[in-house]
C-alpha cells in the first residue's frame, strides 16, 4: 500500500497541516469508492511522540523523525506544511534540533528518489537539506527577498503557485498546500480522485501568485530597488528604458541591472513589466475602464502584449480578473 509521511516541525502552521490531513482523508473515502484507485495511508511524523502547533495545540504523532531514519520502509510521497514564521524566528528554526532532524530525514529519502514537497516557508527546510540545488522552486511571494538572501545560487519563481521539479514539488504561500496537496493526490491516486477532491472542498486552480503580490511590501526590501520601483509607478504610461531607470536611481546600466537581480531576482526589464502587470490587475479588478483603456494607462500601445502577460504571469484572461 502507498503511504503518505507529513513531516510535522514544531510550530507548524495549522492551517496547512489541517489542510493536509483533511485532503488526504477526503482522498482515501474517495478513492475507497473508486475501483481505480489504488488505496493509500498517511502518517504524522515529528521530532517527538507529541508535537506542538503555531496555535499551541498538542498532537499526538505517528512516529518519529528519528524513527523513519532507521526504518527500510520508503513512503511514496513526503509533505511537509507550512511553518508560520518568517524573519529571524525562521532562520534561527532552520538549526533548531527538531529541524535539523527533519533534514537528515529529508536528505536520506531525497537520496532514494522519493518524491517530496513542501509549501510557504517549510520550502526553506528543502533548501537548507540541500535538496534544491539545480531544481527550480517557488516559495510564498513574501518571503522571496528572505530566500534569496539565504540562499543566492538556487532558481526561484515567487510568481507560481506549484513548481514540480523532477521528485520534488514546492508550493507558495500557506493556502497553497491545497494546490500542493491536490498535485500530490494527482500522482498518488489518479485525476479522477484529485478532481473530486477540488470539487466537493471547494478548491479554485490558482497557477500565479503574481495578482496577490503587494506593491508596497515588495518596496520595503532595498532602497535603490524601492526608488526604481516609485519612478516606474509615476511614469508608467511613458516609454520607460533601463537606461532612463538607472539614471532616475544614480546608477550605471550595469551596476543597476546587478543591484535588481540581487534583490529581487529578476532584469530591470523584468521589474518594468511587473509594475506595469500589477497596476493593470488593480485597475483591471477595481474599475470598470476597458482593457484597451488600462493597457494605455500602463505603457502598452494596444490591449495585446498585456493580455498575453496577463495569461502567461497570471494563468487567466483578463475577463477572468473581473
Amino acid at each position: 500500500m502507498k503511504t503518505v509521511w507529513i513531516l510535522a516541525l514544531d510550530g507548524v502552521m495549522d492551517s496547512s497541516l489541517a489542510i493536509t490531513l483533511d485532503v488526504l482523508r477526503a482522498a482515501q473515502s474517495f478513492a475507497a469508492r473508486s475501483k481505480a484507485a489504488t488505496p493509500f495511508e498517511y502518517r504524522v511524523l515529528s521530532s517527538r511522540a507529541q508535537l506542538r502547533t503555531g496555535c499551541g495545540l498538542k498532537l499526538r504523532s505517528d512516529g518519529t523523525f528519528r524513527q523513519a531514519l532507521s526504518s527500510d520502509a520508503l513512503p511514496h510521497w513526503v509533505v511537509v506544511p507550512a511553518l508560520g514564521e518568517y524573519g529571524s524566528q525562521l532562520a534561527a528554526h532552520l538549526s533548531r534540533p527538531d529541524a535539523v532532524q527533519a533534514q537528515r530525514l529529508l536528505r536520506s529519502l531525497h537520496a532514494r528518489k522519493v518524491r517530496i514537497g513542501a509549501s510557504c516557508a517549510a520550502v526553506f527546510v528543502l533548501a537548507e537539506a540541500g535538496l534544491l540545488a539545480g531544481h527550480e522552486v517557488t516559495t510564498t511571494w513574501w518571503l522571496a527577498a528572505q530566500f534569496r538572501a539565504r540562499f543566492p545560487d538556487l532558481r526561484l519563481d515567487e510568481r507560481r503557485m506549484v513548481v514540480r521539479d523532477g521528485h520534488l514539488l514546492t508550493a507558495g504561500s500557506a493556502f497553497s498546500q491545497l494546490d500542493l496537496m491536490l498535485a500530490v493526490l494527482t500522482d498518488l491516486v489518479g485525476v479522477r480522485v484529485a478532481d473530486l477532491c477540488a470539487r466537493y472542498l471547494l478548491i479554485d486552480r490558482r497557477p500565479s501568485q503574481a495578482r496577490y503580490m503587494v506593491a508596497s511590501h515588495l518596496r520595503s526590501h532595498d532602497a535603490a530597488v524601492a526608488t526604481a520601483e516609485r519612478w516606474i509607478d509615476d511614469h508608467l504610461a511613458e516609454p520607460i528604458t533601463v537606461r532612463a531607470l538607472s539614471k532616475a536611481v544614480a546608477m550605471s546600466e550595469k551596476t543597476f541591472s546587478r543591484k535588481v537581480q540581487a534583490a529581487i531576482g529578476m532584469s530591470p526589464v523584468k521589474l518594468i513589466q511587473r509594475r506595469r502587470l500589477m497596476m493593470a490587475t488593480h485597475l483591471i479588478e477595481t474599475s470598470k475602464a476597458s482593457i484597451e483603456e488600462v493597457a494605455a494607462r500602463v505603457g502598452y500601445r494596444d490591449s495585446t502584449t498585456l493580455r498575453r502577460l496577463i495569461r502567461r504571469d497570471l494563468g487567466t484572461s483578463p475577463t477572468g480578473l473581473r
